[in-house]
């Protein structure tokens, strides 16, 4: 008794301290809106220049007329071989989406046909019920009537058995 006593104040006062502890911790995550100075304009080439040496980037794309004609051939090299990797991913691309297509029609091919021989199964199974509740009824009533004294039907062929063809 003592012992749930005290475990009913243990857990009632940690209960009670979870709120308190709740308010009195601080946010550790930033304020976004804190920060309310201007944007640089991201026309302006300055300050764009600036912004992204704020965040510590070292690169600064020259312009055309103070580069060298071997940093121009290195550029356009570069540059083509970036467009021969982008035209030779999108022929990949395409050719997968093609595979997947093949593959989708492939599936739904395969799911009707199986839900045809399912529908077909299922169609034979009614089928194969029905003659053999029919067959059954019919033998049951045969031995009703030779039961009944009605002797033709004691030493008829039973009903179940389909002549043979």
């Amino acid at each position: 008794m003592i012992v749930r006593t005290s475990l009913s104040v243990l857990m009632l006062g940690a209960a009670l301290a979870s709120p308190v502890q709740a308010q009195t911790t601080s946010p550790t995550a930033p304020d976004p809106y804190r920060d309310q100075r201007a944007l640089p304009d991201p026309d302006d080439p300055a300050s764009r220049d600036a912004l992204l040496q704020a965040r510590g980037e070292a690169y600064h794309r020259a312009g055309d007329d103070q580069q060298t004609e071997e940093e121009l051939r290195t550029t356009r090299a570069l540059n083509d071989e970036i467009a021969a990797q982008n035209a030779l991913a999108d022929k990949a691309d395409e050719a997968a989406r093609l595979d997947y297509d093949a593959a989708l029609a492939r599936h739904q091919i395969e799911v009707r046909q199986t839900e045809e021989q399912a529908r077909a199964a299922a169609e034979s199974a009614r089928a194969s019920q029905a003659q053999y509740d029919s067959d059954y009824a019919a033998w049951q009533e045969q031995v009703r009537l030779c039961r009944s004294g009605f002797r033709e039907a004691c030493a008829a062929r039973p009903a179940w058995v389909r002549p043979a063809q």
